[in-house]
């Protein structure tokens, strides 16, 4: 599916947290990169429904348009926020089967197992979410942002609080996702994953882009060898 998203906005008080922002986006797997409070997160939760993209602001999923049909945008959509949000009196069995029944996947079963299985959750299926560790939390939030396989994908810091098999797994089932036909938007801090992943980059500094490009063309752009490198040459302070 197409995301268009056309002169975006946010302010909170004096502050812009987003300038105007514009971007098309289909068939792709787009790093979305910055320091903190860049606008990053602003942007994932403007397109997701979460924050309102603005007076003139539009943001477009094929035909379905944010502002007048949300609920229906939101269906095609698979969302992990920074940091879980998770019901802590649920198991996570529970859980996804509720994330499957709002999705209304007809028989979530199978699937439901095999992210137990892929992520080693299966001893943990009847636990309470609210008693698990952070890690395993994130991987039942990820099991949500995938499960019913939605063609967009916007996952804000996939990264943080996995250890590093699970990072590799993860970015394989990122590949396999769009092999498959899926749009997928990605923040993330850590610039190896990044540089891996992306076919295009978008760097953001204090709400506005600064950079944007195949990572290889960013390097050389930036005249560096490495992409933590080049993101530091487009986000420093330059005198």
């Amino acid at each position: 599916m197409r995301l268009s998203i056309s002169n975006v906005t946010k302010r909170y008080d004096q502050l812009i947290a987003l300038h105007p922002f514009s971007m098309e986006l289909e068939g792709e797997i787009c790093g979305l990169i910055g320091n903190n409070g860049a606008g990053k997160s602003t942007l994932m939760k403007m397109i997701v429904g979460l924050i309102s993209p603005g007076k003139k602001g539009q943001i477009l999923l094929d035909e379905i348009n944010a502002k007048n049909t949300p609920e229906e945008l939101k269906k095609h959509i698979g969302y992990l926020p920074e940091s879980p949000l998770l019901y802590p009196r649920l198991s996570p069995e529970e859980f996804l089967h509720y994330v499957a029944e709002v999705r209304e996947i007809p028989d979530p079963k199978e699937e439901i197992e095999s992210w137990f299985n892929i992520f080693g959750l299966s001893e943990k299926r009847n636990a309470l979410l609210n008693d698990l560790s952070y890690g395993m939390k994130k991987k039942i939030s990820i099991s949500a942002a995938l499960i019913g396989s939605p063609p967009l994908l916007i996952l804000d810091e996939p990264f943080n609080g996995l250890d590093v098999a699970t990072m590799e797994s993860l970015s394989k089932i990122i590949r396999e996702r769009h092999r498959e036909g899926a749009t997928i938007l990605i923040s993330s801090h850590l610039m190896a994953y990044i540089d891996r992943l992306c076919h295009r980059v978008i760097i953001l500094k204090e709400g506005k882009i600064v950079g944007q490009g195949m990572p290889d063309d960013l390097k050389k752009e930036a005249d560096q060898g490495t992409f933590h490198d080049t993101f530091l040459h487009f986000t420093r302070d330059f005198e």
